[in-house]
């Protein structure tokens, strides 16, 4: 039997130093470097996953989060399926600037793509400066389809949110092609 195959563009923005390389590195190596390294314009990365008989492919798009590329981040936006703004939990700055940063997105595709805010660095709790009340009532503001904190560094939640960003995908992919097949499926009927 052969499986069918689905591809989509995720990118993951946010200020500078807020883990965003790191949680992806959690993610697909499942490995964490304590050497930070700032990310120089784009960096990508794939998953594969399967659901029954579904190969879900993520070409997760890393996106430097310095001033000095947000000429080019739009054009990085364009065709994305999803997006992941994250924020460290320890500095309020990167909190925030996540409304600007869903904003830049929202310029460049529809409404309705997928997001998903992260609060990482969960495991400074002594550090922590942004309550996950805070966290949560910002998701629900600027209507981010989901909260989640997240720990590059243990590992916490770093499974679970791409695995809810990827049945976010899902879902909205099927809504896709049940719009574009609603005209069909009537008109059938009507004969």
């Amino acid at each position: 039997m052969s499986m069918n195959e689905h591809t989509f563009k995720l990118v993951i923005i946010g200020d500078p130093m807020v883990g965003k390389t790191s949680i992806i590195t959690r993610f697909i190596d499942k490995t964490f470097d304590h050497d930070y390294k700032m990310s120089i314009g784009t960096q990508l990365n794939c998953s594969e996953i399967v659901v029954g008989d579904v190969l879900i492919r993520l070409i997760i798009w890393d996106l430097a989060g310095q001033p000095r590329f947000e000429s080019v981040r739009k054009l990085y936006f364009l065709g994305s399926d999803a997006v992941i703004v994250t924020f460290d939990l320890t500095r309020a700055e990167t909190f925030d600037n996540v409304e600007g940063w869903l904003q830049a997105f929202r310029q460049a595709v529809p409404d309705e793509t997928p997001s998903v805010l992260v609060g990482n660095k969960v495991d400074l709790a002594s550090k922590r400066v942004i309550s996950m009340a805070e966290a949560y009532q910002r998701h629900i503001n600027l209507e981010f389809d989901n909260y989640f904190e997240t720990s590059a560094r243990s590992g916490e939640n770093v499974g679970e949110l791409f695995d809810q960003v990827t049945r976010l995908l899902i879902y909205n992919r099927l809504a896709e092609l049940r719009e574009k097949l609603h005209p069909f499926i009537y008109s059938s009927f009507a004969s």
